[in-house]
């Protein structure tokens, strides 16, 4: 009996010791869930300013010590903020009727847990309209979006075929 009693003490303090670790892990995770749900609806507001050519809007979800990571061919060191909104201004010289479509949030995670972090991956589909050739564009695009606790962009990675929208964009008349 002094077994089965010493056994049932063991087992209830592991018990207890596991529900505390997955409820502080469960808090964790949840805070992480809710910061992604904020910094997506930012990233929404983002594409959609980006998109009506409103980049001052577009810049202040950016923090004033932002790193973006361009996807241009031989970039080799991040833009910071002034750089970065000089390159999204150029997008505006060569095309019009920017618009993201399929647009699809989901939450970055740690890359030692696999856990949300609050970041915020972006898939979307990019149509445009050439300003000089009059060419129908539509490309894919992916980006990765980390943010501070002020909610502001900090880091930025982005991926697509920059080079092949400028060639179409400014490409002769056919």
């Amino acid at each position: 009996m002094k077994k089965l009693a010493l056994c049932f003490l063991v087992s209830a303090s592991l018990i207890a010791c596991n529900s505390k670790q997955n409820e502080t892990t469960s808090n964790t995770d949840d805070a992480a869930m809710a910061d992604f749900k904020e910094n997506s609806k930012i990233m929404a507001d983002g594409f959609e300013n980006f998109s009506k050519n409103d980049i001052a809007t577009f810049s202040a979800f950016l923090s004033d010590t932002v790193k973006a990571h361009g996807p241009a061919y031989g970039e080799e060191a991040p833009a910071n903020k002034t750089i970065h909104i000089q390159r999204l201004q150029g997008f505006h010289t060569i095309l019009s009727n920017i618009k993201a479509n399929d647009i699809k949030f989901l939450p970055s995670v740690d890359e030692v847990t696999f856990k949300p972090d609050g970041g915020v991956r972006v898939y979307a589909r990019w149509t445009d309209d050439a300003i000089a050739n009059g060419a129908k564009i539509e490309h894919k695009f992916y980006g990765v979006y980390q943010f501070n606790k002020d909610h502001k962009i900090v880091d930025i990675d982005e991926y697509m075929d920059v080079t092949g929208v400028i060639m179409a964009a400014t490409a002769p008349k056919k």
